[in-house]
């Protein structure tokens, strides 16, 4: 099957959920996703359960293979529109290169119009679909994050700093409002 024969049939889809009431109709699945793509994730899933993920976030982009889950992009609002969590199901191997696709579609949409902070395999994912030539300065870290920047690095866009007791090398990409 290809990509457009899914987009095509309307198998494979994007829907963006803002209102509380459903977003709480679709929490559970939607954090479960998460938590199976931070698995692995050093510093791991910034929310510890469904309820905090709804009650900290704005608007959901949910991508959805006919009627099961198989994607989610987190915002909240913060200093304009931030992506804040992502993941891809790890149980619907035979989408994964087609849930890839939609997702970097979703993200070249969105940097001009939303912001992130990202590092490891979504900072791969970032630079492989184009998102390098919306990096921000490193020295925006703190101004944007709200949180302490323990070191600049010499490329002027990463900068380190804890997540969850993690210390971590990160990127801002995307357009904040200042």
């Amino acid at each position: 099957m290809t990509y457009q024969t899914l987009l095509l049939t309307e198998t494979l889809y994007v829907e963006e959920v803002s209102s509380l009431s459903e977003r709480a109709f679709l929490a559970d699945e939607v954090f479960a996703v998460l938590k199976e793509a931070y698995a692995d994730v050093a510093g791991g899933l910034h929310y510890k359960d469904a309820d905090t993920l709804l009650q900290k976030s704005s608007l959901w982009k949910v991508i959805y293979y006919g009627t099961t889950i198989v994607g989610v992009v987190i915002y909240r609002q913060k200093k304009g529109l931030k992506m804040v969590a992502l993941g891809l199901s790890k149980t619907q191997k035979h989408l994964a290169k087609h849930s890839k696709r939609l997702l970097a579609y979703l993200f070249k949409m969105a940097f001009r119009c939303t912001w992130m902070e990202v590092s490891e395999a979504a900072e791969r994912f970032i630079v492989k679909v184009g998102g390098e030539r919306y990096f921000v300065a490193n020295t925006m870290a703190a101004q944007l994050t709200g949180k302490e920047i323990v070191a600049l690095c010499d490329d002027g866009y990463h900068y380190t700093r804890y997540i969850n007791g993690v210390l971590k090398t990160k990127v801002i990409v995307g357009h904040p409002l200042f």
